[in-house]
């Protein structure tokens, strides 16, 4: 049986520094139930950039695509079968927590917390490339055991892509991205990304740092 498919990314950023950190911090995942489901929405994600004009390593980023292109991705890749988890921090609530520096502490957590809410059975995940080696260890230890530490083996495959060659990196990175915007209130087009995916969104979760 083909293993379900996990792809990760971030969005935020895990510091909690005043005046220079974002206000919220976001790690979500796409998960597909086989390899199969997953190459669909590769194909199409590569057929709407040949759509475009773009060349093969032109990546969609919700940072820097524009926002029609962001849009109508969505829309495509709605059509398709994926479940979307993630798990957030809104770090306005905890204006203390600015004078500590806890970065690789919310990003070992957020990710701690986003695998447990995902009902993982064989899965082969992914995460974008960007993270650290020691990142990296941490979470292949957390999986080892945490998750795949009874008769029951949850994670058969942990490693990291590289997002200029993955499509479903790219895809999570849009996803991710639509999430977070949802959450800046302040925004005029904050409901705008996710109301597309939002069906696809098993479980938003909240993350209590006290």
């Amino acid at each position: 049986m083909s293993k379900q498919l996990v792809f990760i990314d971030d969005s935020g950023d895990p510091g909690f520094k005043a005046g220079a950190s974002s206000s919220t911090f976001v790690m979500a995942s796409a998960i597909f139930i086989d390899s199969e489901s997953a190459q669909l929405v590769d194909d199409a994600i590569s057929q709407y950039r040949r759509s475009l004009g773009w060349k093969d390593s032109h990546e969609f980023k919700f940072r820097t695509t524009a926002k029609p292109i962001k849009l109508e991705f969505l829309r495509i890749v709605n059509q398709y079968n994926f479940d979307i988890y993630a798990v957030y921090v809104d770090k306005a609530k905890y204006p203390n927590m600015f004078k500590l520096a806890a970065n690789d502490k919310l990003y070992n957590w957020s990710t701690k917390e986003l695998l447990a809410i995902m009902p993982l059975e064989d899965a082969a995940i992914r995460m974008d490339g960007k993270y650290t080696r020691q990142y990296k260890l941490r979470v292949k230890t957390y999986i080892r055991r945490e998750l795949n530490s009874g008769e029951n083996k949850k994670v058969a495959d942990f490693d990291t892509s590289d997002s200029r060659r993955d499509n479903l990196i790219q895809l999570t990175d849009i996803i991710v991205g639509s999430i977070n915007r949802s959450l800046q209130k302040e925004k005029t087009d904050s409901d705008e990304y996710i109301n597309i995916i939002r069906k696809k969104i098993v479980e938003l979760k909240s993350l209590d740092l006290m």
